[in-house]
């Protein structure tokens, strides 16, 4: 029953996430044919048009990458990744989330490249989805603390927020699709909530695991990656 209940849910959470960013575009669209506008409104409208496809880009690719998982479908390009350098590009891909919250990112990277066999650009993913829901469910001007570590062989990576916490209920479940779209329906953070599902079965790509921890409502959660580093 909970089970049918979410998948429904889910079904028309796409509606609504396509639904107001194609409003926005409309709008600047509607703006811009009058051809009646100044500096001022054309720098508004192109910055709405620009801000809302990449949220449109967002929403479609999160949908193929769950098809593609349900399929059995969702591959890697490997290659020696440096952890870094993925981590890099994750930070700056969710920069303008962070400072759009004003949240505070606290970096602790190693200097000494850390390797794994992987696919750089879905390690970038997970990185960003990660930061991506610290933000989201975070009150404005938090801190979110992003580690990579060397432990005993392991390439560690933890993303730590102060934000609204994961209920105890919720907690085991965090990473099913229809599960995250439940807390993202409660709290009106927009997305598909399809994020942390991602999250798994790229990290589960990659011979490693992912962990969710939390406190509790309004405690903050942390998310922590394994992955096993490259040998040599």
């Amino acid at each position: 029953m909970r089970a049918n209940r979410l998948k429904n849910e889910f079904i028309a959470m796409p509606g609504h996430e396509l639904r107001n960013p194609l409003a926005a575009i409309h709008n600047a669209a509607h703006i811009l044919l009058r051809g009646k506008f100044d500096d001022e409104k054309l720098t508004w409208a192109s910055n709405v048009v620009h801000r809302q496809v990449l949220h449109l880009v967002e929403v479609v690719n999160d949908l193929l990458d769950v098809s593609r998982i349900v399929q059995g479908k969702l591959t890697l390009k490997k290659a020696a990744v440096n952890l870094g350098g993925a981590i890099d590009l994750a930070v700056e891909t969710s920069k303008p989330q962070i400072e759009e919250r004003r949240h505070e990112l606290i970096l602790n990277v190693p200097t000494m490249p850390l390797h794994v066999s992987g696919d750089s650009r879905r390690l970038s993913q997970v990185v960003a989805n990660l930061l991506s829901n610290a933000t989201k469910y975070s009150p404005p001007g938090r801190k979110i603390w992003l580690t990579l570590q060397n432990v005993n062989g392991e390439a560690v990576i933890h993303v730590r927020d102060e934000g609204d916490g994961i209920p105890a209920a919720l907690l085991p479940h965090v990473f099913e699709p229809f599960t995250q779209s439940e807390r993202t329906l409660e709290r009106s953070q927009g997305g598909l909530g399809l994020g942390l599902s991602i999250v798994q079965n790229v990290v589960a790509l990659h011979g490693g695991k992912v962990e969710a921890y939390s406190e509790g409502s309004g405690r903050g959660a942390e998310f922590i990656v394994r992955l096993p580093l490259a040998e040599g």
